[in-house]
């Protein structure tokens, strides 16, 4: 079970259904703040400790504390010198740090985080100057810490520090002792505090935990606290308005009464009133009606911000968040929560997924997952889209059906295409043997990055087509055909080199087993040919009875009557199959007959690019004559009797009469004879496509030819084929 702390669960885990992308933030902000461990002091759910995690020292880097000592022992406060030393985990507690994480200023702790970039020896010596002038409200630039220490019966030890840091020379005094001390000749990663020395019984409110030599840091001093506490709050009333904005109310995250504030950020920074014209009718002054959070909303929120960003990737520039939850989540739930975040290989939707069934089947049946694709442009935030309620289901329905396809005979010697070995093509190589494999795909993206066009140059991610399909694949929502195909075509024209005579036969492969996975998903829409919707009988022989895998060949008279199998039989009796156990080629409806038509003159000219290739000996074949991102039902009419020609002649190179590729060329024949291409209907996207598929078809017609003659046991290695059956 988990580290979380049950009295600070109990404390801040949420009541009620997580029925928000606020309450889970909020959740994990109660996550967070439990997995720190029990709550020490009124003031630790204001603190960010977590946020130091990469200034902490550790083995040889350069990461550094950098102290300034004041003593206010004295009638007149002293800088007392500046130290720098490796940042100990041990010391963070002290320094009670408290980050601002939006936008540009200072932190709301006197304790200060450099950039993570690393800081010059200038930078931090304004870093040290700034604590004891801005923060302090010397140079009047922080009212909140102002107001403590005139309200505050130890602000003596700020107004102390504030007359320190108005002295003439005391950047000069500062820069003098860091001087000495700092690693000039890197840019470390710096944090910046100010320790005071003084009489203890000198205070109201007495420091906690013994001096540091003489010195307490920050989170030691309740009067340093209180002003942290302040500034903190006034932050979340003031932030880019003219005036306070909150008032008694009730939280929108918690349901609860409560003083509530307008200009409270959340860790996506979604709502910001910088932004208000995206926000209909907000008045900056009255957010805080529009948009009331509680003050320990609000810091709860901050406080899961780590975990949520642990919960997102970025692809191509757009940050994908994937949040884990359950709708009803009590402390035990919390913690399978936590646990599956924790320790999954990956903080997505399969590596939490998996941890959780592994952990707990019954509580990853209630997992659920917010999916959210941002775009930030400089801190315009742009939601692409937001999916709320995903679960496993679709993403491993559609693995299972993806399979499917891989193990049919789409993918095999009796009718379809020949399987990569495996690494070769990640989501059809032989590989890829059970839907595990295939989920994190689906989940993580490159299941449809893999196969849609690329997005604009100028604008990847608003532009990036690929993310409706992984949204879709997320959720269920049928997919439309006409775009589905589009954008194969598209990426099909960026991925083929007509001057290199390049055509990626995979990639074809791969969106064609996607496409069969969807239909059988039944995800995939098109109202206006439903035959593409219809899942393969690819399972099926010419009884329709069901075949098992192993039973699946054909008996060798089924090819050749008197069972004497040549390359042309299985050749025939492969593409004959292949069209008959898809209605999107042999339903009775004209847009099926023109898509046959399409598919033939792509194998034949597939064939035929591939006998000018290795008979020929041609670099520029009709193939790269006629690419498939070109292609037009116009284009197949005029340069159908060119190809018909082109096969006669090489025929009879080879000794043969009339046709190279009997098979294909008499089944072509029959198909423009029921439907001129000049007159097909069919969207070009849809004749596009399959005729692309038809190229790979045709590319590899022979030796899948060939592999099935090996797998019946008729393949005679002695009795070379003619050269016109290749």
């Amino acid at each position: 079970m988990s580290g979380l702390h049950a009295e600070a669960l109990d404390e801040y885990l949420p009541e009620g259904p997580i029925s928000s992308l606020r309450r889970i933030e909020l959740l994990y902000g109660a996550i967070t703040e439990a997995a720190a461990g029990e709550i020490d002091s009124e003031f630790d759910l204001y603190y960010t400790p977590g946020e130091l995690d990469g200034f902490v020292a550790e083995a040889d880097e350069d990461r550094y504390l950098v102290t300034v000592k004041v003593d206010l022992t004295g009638d007149d406060p002293m800088l007392d010198g500046v130290t720098v030393e490796p940042l100990q985990p041990s010391m963070v507690e002290k320094l009670g740090y408290a980050r601002y994480p939006w936008g540009r200023g200072i932190d709301h702790s006197i304790t200060e985080r450099g950039a993570k970039g690393g800081s010059s020896l200038d930078t931090v010596v304004r870093y040290c100057r700034e604590r004891l002038q801005r923060w302090t409200n010397a140079d009047e630039r922080e009212p909140a810490v102002g107001r403590v220490v005139d309200d505050h019966s130890d602000g003596w030890v700020i107004r102390d520090l504030q007359t320190l840091g108005l002295h003439d020379d005391i950047e000069d005094e500062l820069e003098g002792h860091l001087d000495a001390n700092f690693p000039s000749d890197d840019s470390p990663r710096v944090v910046t505090t100010v320790a005071v020395r003084l009489d203890p019984s000198s205070l109201e409110e007495p420091p906690e935990g013994p001096p540091d030599d003489d010195y307490y840091y920050p989170g030691q001093l309740p009067v340093l606290n209180e002003a942290m506490v302040s500034r903190k709050l006034h932050k979340l009333a003031t932030k880019n308005v003219p005036s306070p904005s909150k008032g008694e109310g009730t939280c929108m995250v918690t349901g609860e009464q409560d003083e509530v504030f307008g200009t409270a950020e959340d860790p996506l920074a979604f709502f910001t009133v910088q932004h208000a014209e995206k926000f209909p009718r907000l008045e900056k002054v009255e957010a805080w009606r529009s948009h009331p959070v509680s003050s320990q909303a609000a810091l709860l929120l901050q406080s899961g911000a780590s975990l949520v960003e642990d919960c997102s990737q970025t692809r191509d520039g757009l940050r994908v968040y994937t949040l884990p939850y359950v709708v009803d989540c009590d402390p035990e739930k919390a913690g399978w929560l936590y646990d599956a975040i924790e320790d999954a290989d990956a903080t997505t939707i399969a590596g939490v997924q998996r941890e959780s069934e592994r952990r707990n089947p019954e509580f990853a049946e209630e997992l659920r997952f917010y999916v959210i694709g941002v775009r930030n442009d400089s801190g315009d935030i742009n939601v692409l889209y937001e999916v709320p309620n995903v679960d496993i289901y679709w993403p491993r329905r559609v693995a299972k059906k993806h399979l499917e396809v891989l193990n049919s005979s789409t993918f095999d010697s009796v009718a379809g295409f020949r399987r990569p070995e495996a690494d070769a093509w990640r989501h059809i190589d032989r590989g890829v043997r059970k839907p595990e494999t295939v989920i994190p795909a689906i989940t993580g993206g490159s299941y449809a990055r893999d196969t849609l066009a690329y997005p604009e140059a100028d604008d990847p991610t608003t532009a990036d087509p690929r993310e409706w399909l992984i949204s879709a694949l997320l959720t269920g929502e049928r997919v439309p055909a006409d775009k589905l195909l589009s954008q194969y075509v598209e990426r099909i024209g960026s991925d083929t080199d007509t001057s290199e005579g390049t055509f990626s036969t995979y990639l074809v492969l791969t969106q064609f087993a996607q496409l069969e996975a969807l239909a059988r998903a039944d995800l995939l829409y098109a109202p206006d040919r439903p035959e593409l919707e219809a899942t393969p009988r690819t399972t099926m022989d010419q009884t329709n009875d069901p075949l098992e895998p192993d039973e699946s060949l054909p008996d060798p008279t089924d090819l050749a009557p008197d069972g004497n199998v040549k390359n042309y039989h299985a050749r025939k009796y492969r593409l004959e199959r292949f069209l008959e156990e898809r209605d999107a080629f042999s339903d009775d409806r004209k847009s099926a007959d023109e898509r046959r038509g399409a598919f033939l003159f792509g194998v034949f000219v597939g064939q035929l690019a591939n006998h000018q290739s290795y008979e020929r000996d041609m670099n520029r074949t009709v193939r790269d004559q006629h690419p498939a991102d070109r292609m037009t039902s116009d284009r197949i009419q005029r340069t159908y009797s060119d190809v018909t020609q082109r096969s006669g002649v090489y025929a009879s190179e080879v000794g043969r009469s009339g046709q190279l590729f009997p098979e294909t060329e008499n089944l072509l024949k029959d198909a423009f004879a029921d439907v001129e291409p000049k007159d097909w209907n069919l969207p070009v996207e849809d004749v596009r496509f399959f005729y692309a598929l038809g190229l790979a078809y045709g590319a590899d017609a022979y030796s899948q030819a060939r592999q099935l003659q090996k797998d019946l046991g008729v393949l005679n290695e002695d009795d070379a084929e003619e050269p016109a059956d290749k």
